[in-house]
This record gives structure tokens, C-alpha cells and sequence, in this order.
């Protein structure tokens, strides 16, 4: 009994031994290196295009530790509006407009900051603003009386004056952009029973001057936004 059990082992090993080696390929059908799962065979999609990389190739590089600045953000050193390339642009600015007294000094606080044909002054006429005009009325009851008898005449536009100081309190009933126009409707107020109306000056036609610079680099800019200009006025980009 014990004879046939080891004769049995024996045969067994030897058995095995052979298929493990692939000597039964043929005899049994089934190769000792087979998938065991051929059904995933079946899911693979296009098996041949696939490359086998190394482990030490497929870990992401580490950041340079020469740049502290995170990733897919803007170095603040490149953009910066002191770099080069923002250094040579230049723009268009202008200032004004100043009237003929205000000119002399304007163009003697840029002397000393622009070149002499660095900026150029443009000439623009400015139309002039005439009322025609009730007032002033210090007396603010009789200011009332003339608002309530205004408005009983049917059709008649007016607003009540608040500034230059000299007009206010006062009534204007139209303005005009030439002197004719401002006469022809004194004319007209005068036929509807308006006898206390007259034509007055709100502003004068005038040629005012405006100064620009074509070309302001950024220290030209800088420059220009420091100095003092009549009336508080400052260099701002050119208009169109």
C-alpha cells in the first residue's frame, strides 16, 4: 500500500513537472502561461499602441526651485509697469483748456520737463451762453411772487438760477448759444407781458488752449503728474 502511494507522488510530480515545462502543450491543451481571464483580452482597445513606460519617467518633474512663484501664475517681475517693454511705450496726453491769461503759465512749468518740440497747443474755439434773464432777487418772497406768475403763462419753460453768484438767486427763461438768438426771444417774452426780462452774459465766446504731448513715455507720464497747472487741471489721455 505504501509502495503504491509514493509510486503514485511520484508519477504525479512527474506529471507536473512536464507541463509546467510545456512537454504537454499538445497531449492536454492548456499552456501553463494561459490568461486565466480571456474575457479581458476582449475589453482591450487598440493593445498594440500601448508603450510601457518606466517608473522613473512617469513622475512628474519637480519644480525648479530657482522660481518660487506657483504654478500657471503671472511672475509680477515680467508685467511689471517699470519693465523694458513698458518702459518704450508711449501714449497721447493732453491738458486744458486754459484761457489766454492762464497760457504763459502753463508753457512756463513745462519748459523745464518737456523738450522743446515735444508738445504742441491747440487752439479751440468755445461758443459763447447768453440768457435771457430775471433777477436776482434778494427778497425771497418776491422770488415767489415772480415763480407764481410764471407759471400761469401757459408754455413758458424756466429754471431758477443758483449759480454764478452774481445771477443768484435769479430766473432764466432760455439759453442761447449766439447773442441774436438771445434778443429775438427777449422780443418774444416782451409780446406775452414779460417787461422784466433782459439778455445777460453767462459765459463769453472765447479761443481757449488745449496742450498735448503725442509721445509721453511712462517717466514723461510720471513727470507731467506732478506738476501744478492752473485751476487744478492735469494731463489725462488724449481724446479722439
Amino acid at each position: 500500500m505504501l509502495r503504491s502511494l509514493v509510486l503514485v507522488l511520484l508519477l504525479a510530480n512527474a506529471g507536473f513537472y512536464a507541463w509546467s515545462h510545456g512537454w504537454l502543450n499538445d497531449v492536454i491543451g492548456i499552456r501553463p502561461d494561459a490568461q486565466r481571464e480571456p474575457q479581458r483580452l476582449k475589453r482591450q482597445v487598440n493593445a498594440d499602441q500601448l508603450t510601457v513606460v518606466g517608473a522613473s519617467s512617469a513622475a512628474p518633474a519637480p519644480p525648479s526651485s530657482s522660481s518660487s512663484a506657483p504654478p500657471n501664475q503671472v511672475d509680477p517681475a515680467s508685467s511689471a509697469p517699470g519693465t523694458e517693454a513698458s518702459a518704450g511705450r508711449t501714449i497721447c496726453v493732453e491738458a486744458g483748456p486754459f484761457t489766454a491769461t492762464e497760457q504763459p503759465q502753463v508753457e512756463a512749468t513745462l519748459k523745464p520737463v518737456l523738450a522743446a518740440n515735444s508738445w504742441t497747443t491747440d487752439t479751440v474755439a468755445v461758443p459763447g451762453v447768453w440768457l435771457t434773464y430775471m433777477g436776482p432777487y434778494t427778497d425771497t418772497d418776491m422770488l415767489a411772487r415772480k415763480l407764481t406768475e410764471l407759471r400761469r403763462i401757459r408754455g413758458l419753460n424756466f429754471e431758477e438760477i443758483k449759480t454764478p453768484t452774481n445771477l443768484a438767486p435769479g430766473l432764466s427763461l432760455g439759453r442761447y448759444g449766439r447773442l441774436e438768438d438771445a434778443n429775438a426771444a427777449l422780443n418774444t417774452l416782451k409780446l406775452r407781458g414779460i417787461r422784466t426780462a433782459r439778455v445777460v452774459t453767462l459765459r463769453p465766446a472765447m479761443e481757449v488752449q488745449v496742450v498735448r504731448v503725442a509721445q509721453a513715455d511712462i517717466n514723461t507720464q510720471v513727470a507731467l503728474s506732478a506738476l501744478r497747472l492752473p485751476q487744478g487741471k492735469s494731463f489725462a489721455a488724449c481724446r479722439p
